[in-house]
């Protein structure tokens, strides 16, 4: 059964990772260059262009070590536009310089509505639901449930920082608005608002019947890819997690395999992803119906056929992880097959489950904020002449 890496192996790990940037911090302290307020940069753009551009407006900081829901105070009805823009860090470890874009760290909810999280720094979210738009900042991986509880009730330890964030409901639609507001702009909150109407013009949806694991958050990751690609879905993280899932059920028999075919481009880590604060990798994988996931995976340093226990907290109850591809491998379509019920009893052990209940793609460049990219083709789940063919 896997275990979480330990050891001199472990530790040499973290001291490459640790030291250079324990040596940054120490010199720098991190400083991270922080732009003037966004209530004082919109303030006087809202008041040059007059009623009907913006509905409604206001303006919040929230802190990292706040575990408190905010209410922004504007309500939305179901179907409405609402652009939230972004700036601050949300620290995970400001001394390993382990840091969230608003991105990563901004989720809200709308009424008793489930929690969500805002794909980009200038995000805009139409409303599933109406109701009073709250915020809160916290880490990806957090939530005991969609309704915005924390893991056991314990509001998360450790975070520092402060994000910046406006909200912004307006007259009419969205993309127009936000452009009228970037002409009229500076630099860098031009920058910002012309991101939010690259996001509404082009936004990146999941593939058809996808989607992102709500407990981390919805993405732009994965993107579908065209009719005359040679690939089925294209991968692209940077500072960034998702993880894509699909409903697959089939009863765990001895013959049932998992057939993919992928390419890896750029690997999100140099170093072992086997310790916390190096786990950015790319991966496929399967869950079982007992709750527990088995993950395929890329790895920069590790050796092919390793296989070891997340070493993330709540994932190390539920995730084992086998390295069946190494960067010597980068750069070339591979065709792959699991037996998965014979990989499960080495991997994971004891009680085997019934059956396989969905497929997920994973991509994590969180704590490195590396980039990782990879192509996938032809997923399939077989067993004999049963054929589930998932991209």
């Amino acid at each position: 059964m896997a275990e979480k890496a330990g050891g001199l192996g472990a530790l040499t790990t973290l001291a490459r990772f640790a030291v250079p940037r324990l040596g940054r911090y120490l010199m720098s302290g991190n400083a991270v260059i922080q732009s003037a307020s966004l209530k004082s940069q919109l303030t006087p753009i809202l008041a040059s262009e007059g009623d009907g551009v913006v509905a409604d407006a206001s303006y919040h900081a929230l802190s990292a070590e706040g575990g408190e829901w905010t209410d922004t105070g504007v309500t939305v009805t179901a179907g409405e536009e609402v652009t939230l823009l972004a700036q601050g860090v949300f620290w995970m470890s400001k001394p390993l310089d382990i840091r969230l874009p608003p991105s990563a760290a901004l989720w809200a909810r709308i009424g008793d509505g489930h929690v969500f999280k805002v794909t980009s720094n200038a995000a805009t979210v139409v409303a599933k639901e109406s109701g009073r738009l709250s915020l809160i900042a916290a880490g990806p991986g957090v939530w005991e449930n969609q309704q915005g509880d924390f893991l056991g009730g314990e509001v998360p330890v450790g975070p520092k920082g402060e994000l910046d964030v406006a909200v912004l409901k307006f007259g009419g639609n969205a993309a127009d608005a936000l452009k009228t507001l970037a002409d009229n702009a500076e630099t860098p909150l031009a920058d910002l608002l012309t991101e939010g109407v690259n996001r509404v013009t082009n936004a990146a949806a999941p593939p058809e019947g996808w989607q992102y694991l709500w407990r981390l958050g919805e993405g732009e990751v994965y993107t579908p890819a065209s009719e005359h690609d040679d690939s089925c879905i294209h991968c692209t993280t940077h500072e960034d997690v998702g993880i894509l899932q699909i409903p697959a059920e089939r009863p765990l028999t001895d013959t049932l395999t998992l057939n993919w075919d992928w390419i890896a481009h750029q690997l999100p880590s140099s170093l072992p992803e086997d310790i916390e604060p190096t786990h950015d990798y790319l991966s496929i994988a399967v869950e079982f119906d007992n709750g527990l996931d088995l993950t395929y995976m890329w790895s920069a340093a590790l050796p092919a056929d390793t296989i070891f226990q997340c070493p993330l907290a709540w994932w190390d109850e539920r995730e084992t992880h086998w390295v069946i591809r190494t960067k010597k491998d980068l750069g070339k379509w591979l065709s792959e097959e699991r037996s998965i019920r014979k990989d499960y009893e080495r991997a994971i052990g004891g009680e085997v489950p019934a059956k396989v209940v969905q497929v997920w793609l994973i991509a994590n460049s969180l704590f490195q904020r590396g980039t990782g990219k990879c192509d996938y083709r032809a997923i399939r789940l077989m067993d004999g002449e049963d054929v589930l063919d998932l991209c």
